[in-house]
């Protein structure tokens, strides 16, 4: 429940701007309840090159509030730009991140704010209802000054943003906490990595497959709350869809092992599985890692043909990609305190990380040696951070890379930096 909140606030682009348009309502019913009943009390503490009078607090809060319509069109227009330029040179995947960035959202809310507050004090500046001097226009200078300082912020995060290894290193850190997440959920619970195919569940006689009620990206799996459904009712539940996967309402989501024939299976799958219209990075570790890909991708085509923000791109994946790793197995099982299954989850495979990694930037940049030399540099690393196992798997992985490069453009020099290369995982293959 927490996650889909979550999910949901993430997916929200109006949430924090209307925060923002209520404190600010707020602040104006509080200014405008002062000026119109509390005169002794400005009289009284307010000092008087704070307070003008309603005149001049009427020109001060229109002008105010022409200024911040400005500010917010030409914000509204930069992100218009950025997008552009987003979907243009990197990747439209990574649109919502930038339009739901909690430095871009609170610009606007700001700005939002700032406009509320002054129309609204502007609409009650009346000398018929007011008749001694107001703070209305002072307050308004103050929130003026707030909107101006989150203005040139946001055009410093903008020119920050944009930059293309800020958002490399961006999309890494995404990635790396999408891996923490999980790490983090998982260990609440007894459970332990299994390499080799399962066997069904002994003594159970019965089995009811789960099919979805939509069609859409697999966007959340509840495993805690599966964990305990399943405890609760004595079943053996299998997850049998990766997160991040397309699904119709045909697909198989659930496989329930149980024994009553009479037990009413009153489990509702949209409570423990989301399924929507687009991939998010709060658990799909293999969504984060492909943004970087299409980066990737984007920079080695005919169009763009910058081969070093490719190269940049390999290279941060080296460390989600790691992570990744290291958490792999073919299946993580979940135990109860009787050392019972009770949810078996599916995990990818070292192959299929590996694949879906590097496949198709291995594919476009089959006639750039400095890809071919950045993919193997990254596939050391990784082989020399990981178990045997993991080495022997990269170690056949490398090969299909190779196999897959348009030996005919490799000069000389190149086949000499290349079979370097292939000795090093050699060396690292061996030890």
């Amino acid at each position: 429940m927490v996650k889909k909140l979550v999910l949901k606030i993430n997916g929200s682009i109006w949430l924090k701007p209307a925060i923002y348009c209520l404190i600010s309502l707020l602040i104006a019913i509080l200014v405008v309840y002062i000026d119109m009943n509390l005169e002794d009390f400005i009289d009284k503490h307010i000092p008087t090159y704070f307070v003008t009078s309603v005149d001049l607090a009427q020109i001060i809060l229109g002008t105010i509030s022409a200024a911040i319509v400005t500010m917010t069109t030409i914000t509204f227009s930069t992100i218009m730009v950025v997008l552009t330029t987003y979907t243009s040179q990197f990747s439209p995947r990574i649109l919502k991140g930038f339009v739901t960035k909690s430095s871009t959202m609170r610009v606007l809310g700001v700005f939002l704010g700032g406009f509320i507050y002054s129309i609204l004090s502007l609409l009650f500046m009346r000398k018929a209802e007011i008749d001694n001097d107001v703070i209305a226009a002072t307050v308004g200078v103050f929130v003026a000054f707030v909107c101006l300082a989150f203005f040139a912020y946001f055009i410093q995060n903008v020119a920050t943003s944009i930059q293309v290894s800020n958002l490399i290193k961006e999309l890494t850190i995404d990635a790396l906490k999408s891996i923490e997440r999980e790490k983090d959920a998982l260990t609440k619970f007894r459970n332990k990595t299994v390499e080799e195919e399962l066997s069904p569940p002994q003594g159970y006689s019965k089995v009811k497959e789960i099919t979805g009620n939509s069609y859409g990206y697999v966007q959340l799996i509840d495993y805690p709350s599966l964990f305990s459904y399943a405890k609760e009712k004595n079943f053996v539940i299998e997850v049998n869809q990766y997160i991040g996967h397309y699904v119709t309402n045909k697909s198989k989501l659930l496989t329930i092992y149980y024994n009553d024939l009479d037990q009413d299976l009153d489990l509702k799958v949209s409570d423990y599985v989301t399924i929507g219209d687009e991939r998010t990075s709060i658990q799909d570790i293999e969504f984060c890692m492909i943004k970087m890909v299409e980066i990737a991708l984007r920079a080695i085509s005919p169009g763009i043909n910058d081969p070093n923000t490719a190269i940049d791109c390999i290279r941060f994946l080296r460390t989600p990609l790691l992570e990744a790793l290291r958490n792999g197995g073919r299946y993580l099982v979940f135990y109860d305190e009787e050392d019972k299954r009770r949810l078996v989850k599916k995990k990818e495979s070292t192959e299929q990380l590996l694949y879906t990694t590097f496949y198709q930037i291995s594919h476009y940049g089959r006639q750039d040696i400095s890809i071919l030399l950045a993919l193997l540099d990254t596939l050391i690393e990784v082989a020399e951070n990981s178990s045997h196992k993991i080495k022997i798997e990269v170690k056949t992985f490398a090969d299909y890379v190779i196999k897959k490069f348009d030996q005919e453009v490799l000069e000389e020099l190149d086949r000499k930096k290349l079979t370097s290369k292939l000795e090093d995982l050699e060396m690292i293959l061996g030890n």
